[in-house]
């Protein structure tokens, strides 16, 4: 096409037809242009497929990790119903006609969720901070999406600064069972593990810790905490995030 121009320019020349020259390099031109656009186009395109392949990517890599996040919640919520059962049972002990039919053994069981773990939620966060930290969290199209994956760190941010708030309470309850009750009784008891030698503490009855206000006033108070936890502003907010993300991933992947 171009050596075509040329042959029609050199005899526009020879023959001195200035203005039909100059209308055919004007043509000439054109035709560069046009070129030149259809190949940014072409690279356009190929750059916005690229785009929506990697998009399709990050999609499938976090609805795998979100669907982790939310059975991970879900045991986390689940495992604290078992502590707030726990504490429920032992505050009503601190009725003395309550504790008198009550056996060590029930109690230790009882304690065992509360000594057993800590409040706590610790989710799979690699495949979002790895976009975050690439800055191609921009490539997902979908706005609200986007907000709620920019937004999920900050929302764990907050819980943990909230379960933080808690581990003085459940230190407190540590330091006053260690002062006052048997761990070695409450492992016995629950079969966590037997002892072939004789111990001080073998002699010390947990019911004892019954007769603390001390005592009273921290389980409560872990009690009261441990109820927060599972409510709306905290595992419960994390957990409807967490599906939210979801259905919108969903939605996207069978666009």
């Amino acid at each position: 096409m171009i050596k075509f121009f040329r042959k029609i320019r050199q005899k526009m020349l020879t023959e001195n037809k200035f203005s039909k020259y100059l209308l055919y390099a004007i043509g000439e031109i054109i035709l560069v242009v046009i070129g030149i656009l259809i190949a940014l186009q072409i690279n356009n395109n190929n750059n916005y497929n690229n785009e929506r392949s990697l998009e399709q990517e990050y999609l499938l890599s976090l609805q795998a990790e979100f669907k982790n996040n939310l059975n991970i919640i879900n045991n986390s919520i689940q495992e604290n119903e078992q502590r707030i059962e726990s504490l429920e049972y032992l505050l009503n002990l601190f009725d003395r006609n309550v504790l008198d039919t009550v056996s060590t053994q029930k109690i230790s069981q009882k304690f065992a969720p509360i000594f057993g773990s800590s409040i706590g939620y610790i989710p799979a966060t690699g495949v979002l901070e790895d976009i975050i930290s690439s800055g191609k969290l921009n490539i997902i199209l979908n706005k609200s999406l986007r907000q709620n994956l920019a937004s999920f760190n900050s929302s764990l941010e907050y819980l943990n600064i909230q379960l933080n708030a808690m581990d003085f309470t459940e230190d407190k309850l540590r330091i006053i069972f260690y002062n006052k009750g048997s761990v070695r009784k409450l492992v016995m008891d629950i079969g966590f593990m037997d002892f072939d030698s004789a111990s001080i503490s073998e002699k010390i009855d947990n019911k004892r810790l019954f007769e603390s206000a001390e005592f009273e006033n921290y389980l409560l108070a872990y009690y009261l905490s441990a109820k927060a936890t599972n409510g709306p502003n905290l595992f419960g907010r994390i957990k409807a995030e967490i599906e939210t993300t979801i259905k919108e991933i969903e939605q996207e992947l069978v666009k």
